[in-house]
């Protein structure tokens, strides 16, 4: 999106979320677990919305849920779809198919976190944040969102910079309903112990919930193990077994060492992947109104953290490191080191998705996450094995 009228976008939002006396959450997934978790105390919830029958009958995490065609807002009634962008289209359609208007009736959560706590708080929510202490991995996935198999070399990012980066973020926003440490994959780096360790110690107490994804194919030294086992932390197993069969045997170990030492996670199968297919794509002869378009049709809501600033697409972010997307325009980024508090308007607005072009140069070799991208993918189809070079991220 690009800004029209900046610090002001969500004015009228605000007033259309601030009229509303309670909310349904559409979506009992991973967000909808967390959304309640995090604002139960700050938001007055009426229940959930969920298309499975099963979910309607017995409720979800001791709330009623009901099905969208039993529900008829009243007009102080409102709906914040708690879906992640990649499964939200259709529920999108849905709501509107039954006559219910966005920012009327219906609020994605990312924006409803970050614009009602602002107007109403004077605080910056975010939904989430991505962060990579290092691109380094041990496998080489074929359609991997970091596009390291178009990478030269591993980017691995020093200590110090990574501290520096997460005490300047946490000057700016008062709360994060999730931090999520990647990768590559994040049990190689050598500092990811003292990394979990530095937020759950210094900031846990402004994140919902901290994340770690890992492939499912490292089995953590004990030290690591042990810090995880102390914070507060969340581990995702991606489950690639079915395309990476040598591994079988490391993701036994790791699940049994994490149940070892009680730590919480969960196993993510994952049924296909998406394909940004850069090395295909060529949007270039678009014009800068339909790479907007473009942008926004794609609804990509995940940022980057990275040397102090945020990255408007964390993918194109990824691109970028990788060698395959050129250098970022300053538009493409939010300078947190230049940021004052009487901006706060302004960084939630870029947070959501305005920029000064309202679409990034990566955009003209992303397919993006649209509707027309429905070509799925094996997950972690693997191209020739890395060679050697992941021995950088453990140094």
């Amino acid at each position: 999106m690009r800004w029209k009228n900046k610090g002001h976008e969500y004015d009228d939002v605000y007033r259309r979320m601030e009229a509303k006396r309670g909310f349904y959450l559409f979506g009992c997934g991973d967000y909808g677990r967390q959304f309640l978790d995090c604002f139960q105390d700050e938001v007055s919830l009426i229940g959930y919305i969920d298309n499975d029958p099963t979910k309607q009958e017995t409720g979800f995490n001791g709330r009623v849920c009901v099905g969208l065609d039993k529900v008829t807002l009243k007009e102080d009634e409102g709906i914040i779809l708690t879906i992640s962008q990649y499964d939200r289209a259709g529920a999108i359609k849905q709501l509107q198919k039954c006559g219910f208007r966005q920012y009327v009736d219906f609020f994605l959560i990312e924006e409803f976190i970050s614009i009602y706590f602002l107007y109403k708080c004077d605080r910056v929510y975010f939904l989430n944040i991505s962060f990579l202490p290092s691109t380094a991995c041990n496998l080489k996935c074929r359609y991997c969102l970091n596009f390291n198999p178009f990478a030269k070399k591993f980017y691995v990012r020093e200590w110090d910079a990574l501290k520096k980066d997460v005490d300047l973020f946490f000057t700016h926003v008062d709360f994060v309903m999730q931090f999520h440490i990647s990768g590559g994959e994040p049990l190689l780096y050598q500092h990811t112990a003292d990394l979990v360790r530095y937020i759950d110690e210094n900031y846990g107490d402004k994140i919902g919930t901290l994340r770690m994804a890992t492939n499912g194919t490292i089995v953590p030294e004990e030290e690591l193990l042990v810090t995880l086992s102390r914070c507060r932390i969340e581990v995702v197993v991606d489950d690639y077994r079915a395309a990476v069969p040598q591994y079988k045997e490391q993701f036994a170990r790791l699940t049994q060492s994490l149940d070892e030492y009680q730590i919480r996670y969960y196993i993510n199968k994952v049924e296909s992947w998406v394909d940004l297919a850069p090395e295909k794509t060529d949007y270039s002869a678009l014009t800068e109104e339909q790479l907007i378009q473009h942008r926004s049709e794609c609804g990509q809501t995940w940022q980057e953290l990275r040397n102090g600033k945020l990255y408007s697409c964390n993918y194109a972010a990824y691109a970028t490191v990788a060698g395959i997307a050129g250098e970022q325009d300053v538009e493409e980024s939010y300078d947190l080191g230049t940021h004052t508090a009487d901006k706060k308007k302004e960084l939630v607005e870029f947070r959501l998705g305005y920029t000064e072009k309202g679409y990034t140069n990566f955009c003209k070799k992303c397919r993006g996450f649209t509707t027309h991208n429905t070509e799925a993918m094996q997950p972690a189809e693997q191209v020739n094995q890395c060679g050697g070079h992941v021995e950088d991220a453990l140094l």
